[in-house]
């Protein structure tokens, strides 16, 4: 198991290699520790994020997003400047070509679990077929609640 995550203490971006189930969880930066305890079960699949005491954990792709942004707006500049010349077969091409890449990327590239609340990704994780995907109210839940603890100053 592999976790990348934003240490709560030094806020670096860190990641960690496991390979059993995990006591402590330790930034390699600040070499601040903290348990795991509970946190996998005895099969491997986790019940909550070892960073923060979050249950609330969701299967996403392990791709970029902003590579994913970035090649879709290529695509519509591209087809765009192709189509402003009145080239219409070029602009589909190139609207089909990313298409194709989509469908491509999203075959090829594997998932990974991430946790609503402070943004722990793990890899590498057994059971990510029974894990739901990304739901927008739990995430506007978490989202929320940052705002509010941000404006009462407990941040």
């Amino acid at each position: 198991m592999n976790i990348t995550f934003r240490c709560p203490h030094c806020h670096e971006l860190a990641g960690v290699e496991f390979n059993a189930a995990p006591d402590e969880v330790a930034c390699p930066h600040c070499q601040t520790k903290w348990p795991a305890a509970d946190g996998v079960a005895p099969d491997g699949q986790l019940t909550h994020c070892l960073v923060c005491p979050s249950t609330e954990l969701f299967v996403r792709k392990d791709f970029s997003q902003p590579l994913g942004v970035t090649i879709v707006v290529v695509a519509a500049i591209v087809s765009s400047i192709f189509w402003a010349y009145r080239m219409p077969l070029w602009t589909y091409g190139v609207l089909f070509a990313a298409a194709l890449l989509d469908v491509i990327l999203y075959v090829t590239v594997g998932n990974m679990l991430q946790c609503y609340h402070c943004q722990a990704q793990y890899r590498g994780v057994p059971g990510l077929e029974e894990r739901e995907p990304f739901d927008l109210e739990t995430h506007e839940k978490h989202r929320q609640q940052k705002i509010r603890l941000k404006q009462s100053g407990a941040s």
